[in-house]
């Protein structure tokens, strides 16, 4: 039951992209962790919990949906009850929220901000139709001025990339969702009379589009000669995953665009500990 439970709190999204946001704001400070302190990390911690939060919120909300599109997960197959979810959602939340009391004024408003709006989105996503994919990017999105909120940005190269970097993370993750979308037809219908726009080709193709649209400009911090030659090839190899996945089903696609964004970030942060600011 406990590694159901865990299950539940998907780490595989929630771990890295709290991690990066030990990236981004070691970009903004220019490599300088000791500007950040213990800060970082309990900042790290405590968006960890929540985004754990969320997705076994998220379960909770969607149990009909998941009976018929995820029926091998823990809370249609009973192995886990609502109520504890619900428990151990709640619990998640709080702690996470506390911790980030650790953090400074700025981090723990824009964290309960960014709490409320998984909340929402957890609720209401299935009522959204396609706007539930911009508003699931904005909120991945969100981990930038979470970053900014916990230190003062110090001029270098490296902070110009994260102009370029939100507006990658945005369209690779309106991709993505597209791309889950098509898999989902089946249980969303429960909820939105109408999915048939996801079944189409056009959204299909439309979600291909976006995500070479991103991977390409991944290259630009390089070219603009913000990164240097490690970010380069993680970004080459981002690229080739994209083009990889043109030719691929939704469902053998998924994997390649979120080894995409790992290698992106794990690129980005090697390239700075190597190169320097």
């Amino acid at each position: 039951m406990i590694l159901a439970l865990i299950k539940l709190t998907r780490p595989y999204y929630s771990l890295p992209l709290s991690c990066g946001l030990v990236v981004i704001s070691v970009y903004i400070t220019g490599g300088d962790f000791d500007v950040l302190g213990t800060k970082l990390w309990f900042a790290c911690a405590s968006l960890y919990l929540v985004l754990s939060a969320a997705y076994t919120l998220n379960d909770v909300c969607d149990i009909r949906v998941d009976a018929i599109n995820s029926p091998e997960r823990a809370l249609p197959k009973g192995i886990i009850t609502p109520k504890t979810a619900a428990i151990q959602s709640i619990a998640l939340f709080a702690i996470g929220i506390i911790l980030a009391v650790f953090c400074g004024r700025r981090f723990f408003a824009g964290l309960v901000l960014v709490a409320v709006g998984l909340i929402i989105y957890d609720r209401y996503s299935k009522k959204m139709g396609v706007l539930k994919n911009i508003m699931a990017a904005v909120l991945t999105v969100s981990l930038y001025p979470l970053s900014f909120a916990l230190a003062d940005p110090v001029s270098t190269p490296r902070l110009n990339a994260l102009t370029i970097f939100p507006v990658w993370l945005f369209l690779t993750a309106v991709g993505y969702e597209m791309l889950k979308d098509t898999l989902d037809v089946q249980g969303d219908s429960i909820r939105k009379r109408n999915q048939s726009f996801c079944e189409s080709p056009n959204f299909l193709m439309t979600a291909r589009v976006i995500i070479m649209a991103a991977a390409l400009l991944s290259m630009l911090p390089y070219v603009l000669g913000y990164c240097k030659l490690i970010y380069l090839a993680s970004s080459i190899v981002t690229i080739a995953l994209a083009v990889w996945s043109l030719k691929l089903s939704a469902a053998k696609a998924i994997p390649l665009v979120y080894a995409g964004v790992v290698l992106i970030t794990v690129g980005s942060l090697a390239d700075l500990l190597v190169f320097g600011p």
